[in-house]
């Protein structure tokens, strides 16, 4: 389990992207929800030892993290946002350089490991190809491949499916599913549909703040029977915009549909089944509006 306690980080620049952050994380996929400037790279950062907070813990299995950096690198994987490549080396090259980097020194065995690992992640029959040629799916697929690599016990992957096709990033969030249980998967991403598919559990960080947490079942069950919608112009949008809270908002054929929270059936509005995306933009609404 990995444990962060009361977790502060404000930058050089007056920013504060972490404000007393708490989480209690178990092994398997755990869902780490926000909008772009909530903090959640600011907080995957931190847990990987790339920065060091100001105050605060993070344990993991025993592993006094801040204190100890180099005793969770040795059992961290680490997929970022954004990572760059050699230019005219291939994957195979690639791979095995940082297997040799992350302590993989017996010829035999981390070749086994880097073989293993492009199998794994469907990239075996591109091993030749530089890796500053796939596309962008093909390289998270690597990513995931240098993520794993000795076979870590955390493992962070954060905006994994940004900017991929449907095809790609139903690809991807199989090879994440397939990494089972045993270990510590923390996916930080603002696209709602990936948690869903893939999290038993999860959070929703916004200003640098765990504002929700739980089970996206059981938070989405909560909703059921508030959650209310209607197909309208954009001029009756900013009409019911001013006389009531509007969670949501999507385009749909050409059409507005947004949705509402209450108790009651508000006038014109049919009763929508809940959906995790109505718990987060709730949740988000909350939270601003009480800001």
């Amino acid at each position: 389990m990995l444990k962060i306690e009361g977790l502060s980080k404000t930058y050089d620049n007056g920013v504060k992207a972490l404000n007393n952050v708490n989480l209690n994380i178990p092994k398997g996929m755990f869902g780490l929800l926000g909008p772009n400037g909530a903090g959640k790279s600011s907080l995957m950062r931190t847990i990987s030892t790339l920065q060091q907070a100001d105050e605060g813990k993070i344990d993991f299995a025993g592993v006094d993290v801040l204190n100890d950096p180099q005793a969770l690198r040795q059992r961290l994987g680490y997929l970022p946002q954004d990572f760059g490549v050699y230019p005219r080396i291939s994957a195979y090259e690639l791979l095995d350089h940082m297997a040799i980097l992350k302590g993989l020194h017996n010829a035999a065995q981390r070749k086994e490991a880097v073989e293993g690992l492009l199998a794994h992640t469907n990239l075996y029959q591109h091993r030749k190809n530089a890796v500053s040629g796939f596309s962008g799916g093909m390289r998270q697929r690597f990513g995931i491949a240098q993520a794993l690599l000795g076979d870590p016990d955390l493992l962070i992957v954060d905006e994994p499916t940004a900017g991929l096709d449907p095809e790609e990033r139903n690809r991807f969030h199989n090879l994440l599913v397939s990494l089972g249980e045993e270990k510590v998967i923390i996916l930080s991403t603002h696209i709602v549909e990936d948690v869903s598919e893939l999290c038993p559990n999860m959070a929703v960080l916004a200003s640098g703040q765990i504002i929700l947490e739980g089970n996206p079942i059981l938070l989405t069950d909560k909703l059921q029977g508030q959650i209310w919608r209607k197909t309208v112009s954009q001029q009756e949008v900013q009409e019911i915009e001013a006389a009531m809270p509007v969670i949501s908002k999507r385009l749909f054929a050409g059409k507005t549909i947004i949705h509402v929270m209450a108790e009651d059936a508000p006038s014109g509005f049919e009763k929508a089944p809940a959906n995790l995306e109505d718990v987060y933009f709730s949740t988000l609404h909350k939270h601003r509006s009480a800001a």
